[in-house]
């Protein structure tokens, strides 16, 4: 409304006067619940699949058999620790072998080290499609020792092909069982990528080879390294066949498949 010269004027009587908003103005207060329901289901559906995901791990992880971990230790998956009476496992325990600390054979270690590694005297035979197992003996002098590191290689000519890598470390100091991979530590197990799914480790640091294949044959280093001592160092001879008439208990071969 405009006066004579053209100005806007308001009239007194609507001066007032309330003007309810046009009706194109949308009330966002439902689209903002929506939205606010929406984000808090998705928060809470993340965090049951970070729980479901963790329990899943931990289970794989001690799998079944787990509690019988004290008879025949495995780092994974607890299922080779089967039985007391496990044939295979007890004459593993009992082969003939060399100790790195009295005998050249055993040792390949450039200098002598207080850390002593028994291994088999005769070549072990495996059956292909098996799991195959490479049994150690490890003795560290000082019971003192902060960290224990296992290194398994196969060796290619002069190349080797690193395995896995085993730690025990920040071991507890009233911890000194007669056995040293019964000791309170944190563990550590390093497999490389072309060896996932294939190899592992018991605590006693014996290698494990999955399905084991004729190309897996050969000679395998096991490399033990602790504190202020040397490094020991030696060699297990493997041989993986098809034909199970290649495999002899006769005192030159012995067999260490896990069916």
């Amino acid at each position: 409304m405009e006066d004579e010269d053209g100005y806007m004027s308001i009239d007194p009587a609507r001066r007032d006067v309330y003007l309810s908003p046009s009706g194109d103005t949308k009330d966002l207060s439902p689209n903002l619940c929506r939205w606010k329901i929406g984000l808090g289901v998705s928060l809470a559906g993340v965090a049951i699949l970070i729980v479901v995901l963790i329990v899943a791990s931990l289970s794989a992880f001690q799998g079944p058999g787990s509690s019988q971990m004290d008879m025949y230790p495995v780092l994974f998956p607890s299922r080779l620790c089967g039985s007391k009476d496990s044939s295979v496992l007890q004459s593993l325990y009992q082969l003939p072998r060399y100790n790195s600390c009295t005998s050249s054979e055993a040792s390949c270690a450039a200098v002598p080290s207080e850390i002593c590694l028994e291994i088999p005297k005769s070549p072990l035979s495996a059956m292909a499609n098996q799991t195959a197992i490479i049994p150690i003996k490890i003795q560290v002098p000082n019971p003192d020792w902060h960290f224990i590191e296992v290194l398994w290689h196969r060796t290619k000519g002069t190349q080797q092909d690193f395995i896995l890598k085993y730690d025990l470390r920040s071991c507890s100091a009233k911890s000194k069982p007669q056995l040293w991979w019964k000791r309170e530590c944190h563990l550590f197990v390093e497999v490389m990528p072309a060896y996932r799914w294939r190899a592992s480790v018991m605590m006693n640091a014996w290698l494990i080879i999955w399905n084991a294949e004729v190309k897996h044959s050969g000679r395998y280093q096991v490399t033990v390294k602790s504190n202020d001592v040397n490094e020991a160092c030696s060699f297990v001879e493997l041989k993986v066949t098809e034909d199970t008439k290649d495999i002899r208990m006769d005192g030159q071969n012995q067999s260490l498949t896990q069916p």
